[in-house]
């Protein structure tokens, strides 16, 4: 059961200020979760519909049963998945492009075509992207829904 204060704090993250705050962030769905369960990435909890928590429980990270109407409460998606995470940020390391290649972005204001360069650049085995501070944020719910976990992956740092 899924408390009305916990569902609040949930979709509070959706917020840039509230992520920042928390140091946390969200992934939804079945694919995403299982990339951050098989990642450096500490979870810090996973709201999950029975089906999907029986085939995938750990022993290690807080899973917590919940139905279909409390994960649509906590989802930001129109079609809710199975699964809602919460993550913790990662701090970027500095880039170490010397002797790889590397993408530099500037101002990439659309959180969608932020994790679409995401991915396609892990997809091409290029894994760190300098941003400029006017870039979308790594952790917009929108930029993770699109990498489709190539986050994970990437070293993506701002300045």
């Amino acid at each position: 059961m899924l408390s009305r204060n916990e569902a609040k704090y949930i979709q509070s993250l959706g917020y840039k200020k509230q992520r920042n705050q928390e140091g946390l962030f969200l992934a939804e769905g079945v694919k995403l979760v299982e990339e951050l369960l098989n990642s450096s990435y500490t979870i810090r909890k996973v709201y999950s519909v029975a089906d999907w928590l029986k085939d995938n429980k750990q022993e290690n990270v807080d899973m917590v049963e919940v139905n279909e109407m409390e994960l649509q409460k906590l989802s930001s998606l129109q079609t809710p998945n199975k699964v809602v995470a919460v993550v913790q940020q990662k701090k970027a390391e500095a880039p170490k492009i010397a002797g790889r290649i590397g993408l530099v972005l500037d101002g990439i204001q659309d959180p969608g075509n932020l994790g679409t360069i995401i991915r396609i650049a892990d997809w091409f085995g290029i894994k760190e992207i300098i941003c400029s501070d006017d870039t979308a944020d790594l952790y917009n719910p929108k930029v993770i829904q699109s990498t489709m976990g190539s986050f994970v992956r990437v070293n993506v740092w701002y300045g």
